[in-house]
């Protein structure tokens, strides 16, 4: 296996659009690493280095980093308690600490935790890719293919919602999540895109 290790975030997005079809970034490699994973038989790209693991408030905005883990979030103070709900979707605490937000929306899975949180909410992403930086809905991103690097997703500070998961057990692929935020619902559904 080859892991690159660059020191920019440009320098990472550079490798990975020069080999789209042979490297994957690595953050926190749940998914990644674990056999049959997203990135067996690819280079990985370690962006570990590069930052995006804070939690931050600006001008009424939540920033919350990419490399941020789903444990941070639960823990955060500033982070609405309905998006804290659904990071506990995953419910090993092992995974949660090393399970990034920006992994969980970058594999595009149907049974994401978050996916549909963030899309009831409006949130919005900020990455990078050749061209430079660009931000869009994350429902938008979930919709098709991408070799950007996420560096944020934000949301309205004061954002409410609510969020539920169905499955057959709490360590179970859920079998659908539906969220509420305003007048926002968004569903995952396990088996669609």
């Amino acid at each position: 296996m080859i892991i690159h290790r660059p020191q920019t975030a440009a320098e990472a997005v550079q490798i990975r659009y020069a080999n789209p079809d042979t490297t994957a970034y690595l953050a926190g490699g749940t998914d990644d690493l674990r056999l049959g994973g997203a990135a067996e038989g690819k280079e990985l790209i370690d962006i570990n280095a590069l930052g995006f693991d804070t939690i931050e408030e600006k001008d009424g905005k939540l920033y919350i980093g990419a490399r941020v883990t789903l444990q941070q979030l639960v823990d955060s103070e500033l982070v609405p308690a309905f998006l804290k709900e659904a990071a506990k979707f995953c419910a090993s605490f092992a995974k949660r600490n090393s399970a990034t937000v920006g992994g969980n929306l970058a594999l595009r899975r149907d049974d994401s935790y978050l996916a549909a949180a963030l899309c009831a909410a409006d949130a919005k992403l900020i990455a990078l890719t050749v061209k430079g930086e660009k931000e869009e809905k994350v429902y938008d991103y979930l919709k098709g293919a991408c070799k950007c690097l996420l560096q944020y997703v934000v949301i309205d500070k004061d954002r409410q919602g609510w969020v539920k998961r169905f499955g057959n057990t709490s360590s179970s692929h859920a079998a659908l999540i539906a969220a509420v935020s305003g007048d926002t619902y968004a569903l995952s559904v396990k088996g669609s895109a």
